[in-house]
């Protein structure tokens, strides 16, 4: 019993430290890696990605003006977003990278406002 007690302890160690490393290596806000790439970027940066980001689900957005990470919820980070050109938007983005998106308008309607943390 004792032989097997002494590989799991130190195992159990060594994860232990590597999860440590992990946390305190981590750079931005979220426990999501995507949300951290562009939240470490400088404001020129976050704001063509998020343009890339919205060209790519089908809105206009040239450029952003205002961003605010608002907090993770699950594994999907959320962000609200100013585009100059088209408005106030929640951006959720996923733990593999995939996005969703939705105008602030009607979930400020709904008591839900974009320009909170969570």
């Amino acid at each position: 019993m004792l032989w097997t007690l002494i590989p799991t302890s130190i195992i159990a160690a060594l994860l232990l430290a590597r999860i440590g490393y992990a946390e305190v290596t981590r750079q931005g806000s979220s426990r999501n890696s995507y949300s951290n790439a562009i939240e470490t970027q400088n404001a020129s940066g976050r704001s063509a990605a998020f343009a890339k980001l919205m060209h790519d689900a089908g809105q206009t957005c040239s450029r952003t003006s205002k961003s605010l990470f608002r907090g993770d919820i699950g594994t999907n980070a959320a962000w609200a977003l100013r585009c100059e050109d088209s408005g106030d938007w929640l951006v959720l983005i996923a733990s593999n990278g995939a996005t969703r998106i939705a105008s602030c308008g009607p979930l400020n309607k709904a008591g839900t406002p974009c320009w909170t943390q969570l």
